[in-house]
């Protein structure tokens, strides 16, 4: 209907979910027992963090205006097949109420899978609102997800921890196995895949962890020297190519098949810095964050000029490839492996 916008929409999805609590909290409770309290702590949980996606999102899209007011087809449509499924969770626990017994423990799961699909809907929708405004902006450059976005505006922070990297990436998607060797990380705001080949488990320390103002002296705190003294023949580095959590991109893991360590990109590096996935693809492609600050000299009119370098804008197609590009083109910021940690 030409009235509905996110904003109505989530708000049907609201009075269903509130409609559910309402019951459970004024059943009769003296016959409870654990799948019940689980059940209304579940539902508690889904609208809490219905609510803080509703908060937070907006503001990446510029205000809540353009958030609420939004109609474009995909998003509503989500949301209007959302709509229906919560309804129907909330007649679940009318009918409940109306016939007594024991609560059904499969409708806790219920309540997991509509949390998931609900904030992954609200990302999306935020996503292609996003989207929409670059193009209407003539952005230049290339579109990132806007769930690498945020992992990359962590990762720009002064003395980034990795613990922080690490929550952006769990507010952006979720890792998960593929196949029997494989592991990937899937976002929630563009659906593109980002898969490691033959590991483990993803590890959560880069080989080399960078030292922070209150734990070391700032004669300490670099990651990574070569980076202040990068330049040659064919081009210098910018000030502030890359950062010091993007530069730092190389993690510990263990291979599946032969159990044998193996290096790896470092998953928030390489969240930071998807696209989302071209049309009928599956997997995200992947820009490198420093070709993206690199910069080189040629022979203007009468001075050497500084000429920012032109990667390409599709990116690298998988995480091997885009491994092989930083182990040939940005040796000199990797951490000689001498000084390397293992995990």
């Amino acid at each position: 209907m030409s009235h509905e916008t996110v904003g109505s929409l989530l708000a049907v999805i609201a009075n269903s979910l509130n409609d559910a609590l309402r019951i459970m909290m004024f059943a009769d409770k003296r016959a409870w027992g654990s799948d019940e309290f689980e059940q209304l702590r579940l539902l508690e949980e889904t609208l809490d963090e219905a609510k803080k996606d509703f908060q937070e999102l907006p503001a990446l899209v510029n205000g809540r205006f353009y958030y609420e007011n939004d109609r474009i087809n995909e998003s509503l449509e989500d949301l209007r097949i959302l709509c229906t499924r919560f309804e129907l969770h909330a007649q679940t626990f009318k009918d409940w109420v109306r016939s007594g017994g024991a609560l059904d423990p499969s409708w806790a799961r219920d309540s997991v899978v509509l949390r998931r699909d609900l904030h992954r809907a609200q990302c999306r929708a935020a996503r292609r609102i996003h989207a929409a405004q670059q193009v209407e902006t003539a952005a230049a450059g290339t579109l990132r997800c806007l769930g690498a976005l945020q992992v990359a505006r962590v990762q720009q922070k002064k003395n980034v921890r990795v613990e922080e990297e690490r929550l952006a990436c769990a507010q952006t998607g979720r890792f998960e196995r593929l196949g029997e060797h494989d592991v990937a990380f899937v976002c929630d705001f563009c659906d593109g895949f980002l898969v490691w080949k033959d590991l483990r488990a993803v590890p959560t320390m880069r080989v080399q962890q960078p030292a922070h103002a209150d734990d070391e002296p700032a004669s300490a705190m670099s990651t990574t020297p070569a980076m202040a003294q990068e330049s040659g023949s064919n081009g210098t580095a910018n000030d502030n190519a890359g950062t010091p959590a993007s530069a730092n991109w190389q993690a510990r893991g263990v291979s599946m098949t032969s159990g044998e360590p193996k290096t790896i990109v470092f998953a928030p590096v390489a969240v930071a810095n998807h696209l989302p996935p071209d049309l009928g693809e599956w997997q995200s492609r992947i820009v490198c964050p420093l070709c993206d600050e690199y910069y080189y000299e040629e022979q203007g009119e009468d001075d050497m000029e500084r000429v920012k370098y032109a990667q390409d804008d599709r990116g690298f197609d998988s995480i091997a490839a885009f491994q092989e590009h930083l182990e040939w083109s940005h040796t000199s910021m990797v951490p000689a492996a001498s000084n390397c940690g293992v995990m």
